[in-house]
């Protein structure tokens, strides 16, 4: 989360104290529905995420959840697309 906090465009509905994270986040795009984030991730990067557009709570965007074998390359490849995301919203 670090790598795109604070990111024009990008918002993380996931805390940034440590004591309140695990192994999942939840990171939507400026004027995206979560859904849509999550769709655009897995069409064009082969990122599977959730969407969740849970608009009362407060919380649009993709739920990600690495696997333990996931590869810090393939953490790399998703906030390469978060970032390409934001620059087009």
């Amino acid at each position: 989360t670090n790598k795109v906090r604070g990111t024009r465009n990008v918002i993380l509905n996931t805390p940034s104290d440590p004591k309140r994270t695990c192994a999942i986040a939840n990171v939507g795009i400026a004027g995206m529905k979560g859904a849509d984030v999550s769709k655009v991730l897995l069409e064009k990067y082969k990122i599977y995420t959730a969407g969740v557009d849970n608009v009362p709570g407060n919380v649009v965007g993709a739920r990600v959840t690495p696997h333990v074998f996931i590869q810090p390359k393939e953490l790399d490849t998703l906030v390469g697309a978060i970032n390409e995301m934001a620059r087009s919203a």
